[in-house]
């Protein structure tokens, strides 16, 4: 079993300090453990099981089912994943990807960048795997020679 520290759950959830406290007493987070003292820590399953019943939230999809995202994300049935799972908050896709925010949505609505996962209140974020998954996919796609689509009229100069 491995235990995060604060500092890890919120690398790992994309959550802040106050908002992992409001959302554990409220029932909608993983309560932490105290492991003596004032020093409490998260066991790192359960928040990797947090953020599957998230995605599986996003998709639609019932749980005890084995579940694969657009993006190349694999759920199993005990809500587990073959790699850890890390959900970045828009400031960081956006940095990542150098997209703006309007870019991103854009790309969401022609469904060609994944959509982000509900988180807790009004909190969302996108899975981090997901997001280097669509990296990829744009690199490889640059190495072919593939030019994107050009609109048929060009802009006058101003």
């Amino acid at each position: 079993m491995q235990i995060l520290r604060l500092r890890d759950v919120i690398h790992t959830t994309g959550l802040g300090r106050s908002s992992l406290y409001k959302f554990s007493r409220l029932g909608k987070f993983p309560s932490a453990i105290t492991l003596g003292g004032m020093s409490v820590g998260w066991n790192a399953t359960t928040i990797n099981q947090w953020i599957a019943q998230r995605i599986r939230d996003r998709d639609q999809v019932p749980s005890c089912s084995n579940h694969t995202t657009p993006w190349a994300v694999t759920i199993t049935e005990e809500d587990t994943s073959e790699m850890d799972l890390r959900v970045l908050r828009i400031r960081h896709v956006m940095a990542l990807t150098g997209l703006a925010r309007s870019t991103m949505y854009k790309y969401i609505n022609e469904k060609d960048f994944p959509r982000p996962v509900p988180l807790a209140g009004s909190a969302a974020g996108w899975i981090e795997a997901e997001v280097k998954h669509w990296l990829t996919k744009c690199v490889a796609s640059a190495a072919t020679g593939q030019v994107p689509e050009t609109p048929d009229t060009l802009p006058e100069a101003a």
